[in-house]
């Protein structure tokens, strides 16, 4: 039976909104989803968006939805991880809102935690580090410099977030709680993710909720397992969906700057652009696609003085990263 416990700080739970693409993850889908309903805070509406798995995926789906009744299964034809998430965006009706990866899991007092700290400290958002595993161990990814203990803005969250050697416990969507209206646009509009994206979208999505966040709190706990996997596709070589990455952190550069939005991660956010460029430069020239080099080649050049400055302290990567300049294909 569940632990339902009490909050001190309200005499009330809200609902908390649970948003899970699902698309053939069966091996790892039963871990995930226990991890959801075993959740020690109860209050929970759990969507399952299962986005044309094949693999079995939505049986195991279906099988839990019986089981409890707080989660939502739906599915759909394949469109994507976005498409997936936009359809849950489109259906919650949570005071605050999370994100599960399908072949990940959580810690039984996540939302425990999440909730209580957000009604007590009346905040936007609470963001908390999180464990890398793989089969073999489990690292709590945590930050290099101290965060502060207090409620901070959000020019000190957008430093966290795109100050990534020196706070990788603020890197992703899913290690955080956020507030409802985080997540509609200045005309009240619910903010969707861009589904032509296959990769990357979450990077342009977070960045928006940050903009759109006041008051935050870092709990320096750790409850989400992201799981590594080689076929993942942040481990594609497809060098299309790896341009999905670089669009997806021009468009949001090009939002900063439409909207007139001063901050100083502007020239991290930058930096970001000219880093995964170069990465997408070298599989590009190793599978010889000098139209694909060429444009990478043009964004670092375009970002290089950024890249240059946010990077002192490493002089090797200043090295790669000028190296890489230079490749042409024969």
């Amino acid at each position: 039976m569940r632990n339902k416990i009490k909050m001190r700080e309200r005499d009330y739970e809200p609902l908390v909104s649970v948003i899970v693409p699902i698309y053939n993850t069966a091996s790892y889908l039963e871990r995930c989803l226990k991890s959801i309903v075993d959740q020690t805070y109860d209050k929970l509406e759990i969507i399952c968006i299962d986005d044309g798995s094949t693999d079995g995926s939505e049986l195991i789906l279906d099988e839990f939805a019986r089981k409890d009744s707080r989660i939502r299964a739906i599915h759909k034809k394949n469109g994507g991880e976005s498409s997936a998430r936009n359809v849950g965006l489109e259906m919650m009706t949570g005071q605050y809102i999370g994100f599960l990866d399908c072949d990940d899991w959580i810690e039984a007092n996540m939302y425990e935690r999440l909730v209580s700290i957000a009604i007590q400290k009346d905040v936007d958002m609470v963001a908390s580090p999180w464990f890398k595993d793989t089969d073999e161990e489990s690292i709590k990814i945590g930050n290099q410099l101290p965060v502060s203990p207090e409620i901070f803005e959000r020019e000190d969250l957008l430093q966290y977030i795109y100050k990534r050697d020196y706070y990788r416990g603020f890197t992703y969507m899913w290690n955080k709680l956020y507030r409802r209206s985080l997540f509609y646009d200045e005309r009240g509009e619910i903010i969707l993710f861009d589904e032509d994206l296959a990769l990357g979208g979450d990077v342009l999505y977070l960045g928006r909720l940050a903009l759109n966040t006041e008051k935050v709190v870092y709990l320096d706990e750790a409850f989400y397992h992201y799981y590594q996997r080689d076929t993942s596709g942040c481990h594609t070589v497809d060098l299309n969906k790896r341009k999905d990455w670089l669009e997806a952190y021009k468009r949001l550069i090009r939002y900063i700057e439409d909207q007139g939005i001063k901050t100083d991660a502007l020239v991290w956010i930058k930096r970001f652009l000219a880093y995964h460029s170069s990465n997408v430069a070298e599989l590009a020239y190793e599978q010889k696609n000098y139209k694909v080099l060429r444009e990478c080649q043009e964004i670092m050049l375009k970002y290089s003085k950024e890249y240059c400055e946010t990077n002192k302290k490493y002089e090797d990567r200043i090295v790669r990263f000028e190296k890489l300049l230079r490749l042409v294909i024969e």
